[in-house]
């Protein structure tokens, strides 16, 4: 492939691979900034539905415009190499950050799927049907930004669709029930696709699995997403009713538009909403999605044979009856010998001391005394010397009198908390590495001070914190500012040796790179200055702080003569 695009975009290496188009990091040598192009495939450039989708993509992520979508720049094609420029994200997508570290603590996770929903939001104010939400296309920034990207099955509400006879677009990990029928998307398919990567986030994987994509696409339409809760008990309930409602399977229990539910975001975590009861969703609007018969694709059970069986199920049936009426008679009597039942008034047991015990064993141990523990009132804290799961206390405590049948809440671990290291005086860059190896997501904050540039100032938490070394969370670093310099304009196309007295004086590090001549013309290598810069990484123009890790590249063509 040509490693320049319309005489202006010149591809540097590939950042990733897709089944329509690739990803390559390039450089704008006009505007001298890193963009990331995709480029659409060289064997579906004469594919119409192809060229159909790319060109909706393009016009899509044009119309959008938001903190939280990736700005797109420009869109041509050069001999039949169709691609769009987009904003470069030097980061990592959400897929790999949950792959790096498993679940992501409810607060974060909340604050993530926030700034999703309003990327969402505003591409439905725009009447635009994302129709792929999923961790892979959504990308984070050095600073935390999210981003929502790749709007290439993007659809407007009421826009012819373009699929193939029966094909399901978009990623079976995510796709809403709906789809699975054959249905038209719409603005609560992609409200569903970012339920299910709330619960990636909240478990550190997808609810379904199987061994084909069929078999995916029918256990969103007829399994039930598994709670939350049960993974973590510290998530509040608050934030699992979301996920149920962004979820349901009927559109009838789900949101009804992406504003609803981030009204329920910023509210979730308020110590108001913390502890609301379990959302129930009208659960025969959520049967009948089940029940509806989908696409041709999907085979359901022959109901022929059926009809030969009806006179042995009905003995079936007669024969479970009684057993069930026998098993209650058994309990009734057990009931009535043990006291529970007919002893005048409820009997009084003394709550066991089941400190130090995990919450299998202090169950255990109650259920002799016919009382147990309400895992739906679990309080986490993190200890100095407790192992995870190992209960604290318990409410009633130990050598209360309570009646039998009652459920006691519980204070249990969360496990061994860390202590944060005081960083002050530290090198900022050291200090960021070392955190991040440690777990934690780090953001960095110029702040005036009076310590040598480059040193840590302070961290939120502050030093000498207790953390969670399972799940650290967010840390921000708080850092006396390096000096900053504008890298000027004017050396753009000036003699490297110009470039390197004036960086030389500077006392800033650089590094000469030499661009290949290979891919032009004979007669247009002409036309090219040697020796001349033609552009730096970071670009000419930026404002930079010189980091100690701070090397300019000076990119030039050599005189081959």
């Amino acid at each position: 492939m040509s490693q320049m695009l319309g005489n202006r975009y010149e591809i540097i290496k590939l950042i990733g691979k897709g089944g329509m188009a690739d990803v390559y990091l390039a450089m704008d040598t006009i505007l001298n900034r890193e963009v990331a192009i995709k480029i659409l495939k060289d064997n579906l450039s004469s594919d119409p539905v192809a060229l159909q989708r790319f060109s909706r993509e393009a016009l899509a992520s044009t119309e959008l415009s938001h903190p939280n979508i990736v700005d797109v720049y420009d869109v041509g094609d050069d001999n039949d190499k169709h691609y769009i420029v987009m904003e470069y994200v030097n980061g990592y997508t959400l897929k790999q950050l949950i792959k790096k570290r498993g679940a992501i603590p409810y607060k974060e996770a909340v604050w993530m799927i926030k700034q999703l929903s309003g990327a969402l939001m505003e591409a439905h104010r725009k009447k635009m049907i994302h129709r792929d939400v999923k961790s892979q296309n959504v990308l984070i920034k050095n600073d935390g930004t999210i981003k929502l990207t790749d709007f290439g099955i993007a659809l407007a509400q009421g826009a012819m669709q373009i699929t193939s006879k029966d094909s399901i677009l978009g990623s079976v990990h995510y796709i809403a029930p709906e789809i699975t029928k054959g249905q038209v998307a719409t603005m609560q398919s992609d409200i569903y696709s970012l339920g299910i990567v709330f619960y990636e986030l909240l478990t550190g994987d997808v609810p379904f699995k199987a061994d084909s994509a069929v078999q995916v696409a029918l256990q969103h339409l007829k399994g039930h997403i598994p709670s939350v809760r049960r993974f973590d008990p510290k998530i509040p309930q608050s934030v699992e009713n979301i996920l149920i409602k962004a979820t349901a399977k009927s559109c009838e229990n789900r949101y009804k538009n992406i504003a609803l539910m981030i009204q329920d975001l910023n509210n979730c975590l308020k110590p108001e909403y913390l502890n609301c009861p379990k959302l129930e969703l009208n659960k025969q609007l959520e049967k009948e999605v089940s029940n509806i018969h989908v696409n041709n694709e999907y085979k359901l059970p022959d109901k022929k044979k059926k009809k030969k069986n009806n006179t042995k199920n009905a003995f079936s049936l007669i024969f479970i009856f009684l057993i069930v009426i026998i098993s209650l008679l058994a309990v009734f009597v057990i009931l009535v010998l043990s006291g529970v039942i007919g002893s005048g008034g409820n009997k009084m047991v003394e709550v066991p001391d089941v400190r130090g015990y995990t919450i299998i064993e202090a169950s255990d141990i109650l259920d002799q005394y016919k009382i147990s523990i309400d895992t739906s009132d679990l309080t986490w804290e993190l200890t100095d010397d407790l192992a995870e799961g190992v209960i604290i206390s318990t409410n009633p405590a130990a050598d209360a009198k309570v009646e039998i049948n009652t459920k006691l809440s519980a204070t249990v671990s969360s496990g061994k908390y860390a202590i944060l290291k005081d960083y002050a005086g530290d090198s900022m860059e050291e200090a960021k590495d070392e955190l991040e190896n440690l777990g934690f997501l780090v953001k960095v904050n110029k702040t005036e001070s009076s310590m040598k540039a480059g040193l840590v100032v302070s961290t939120e938490p502050e030093a000498n914190s207790k953390y969670d070394p399972s799940n650290p969370g967010t840390l921000i670093i708080n850092y006396s500012p390096y000096k900053e310099i504008t890298l000027p304009i004017e050396l753009k196309g000036a003699d490297i040796k110009k470039a390197c007295n004036y960086f030389d004086d500077l006392n800033i590090e650089y590094k000469l790179v030499k661009k290949d001549l290979s891919y032009f013309a004979e007669v247009d290598v002409d036309d090219i200055d040697p020796n001349c810069v033609v552009y730096t990484t970071p670009s000419l123009g930026l404002t930079c702080e010189q980091t100690d890790s701070f090397v300019i590249e000076i990119y030039y063509y050599e005189d081959e003569d």
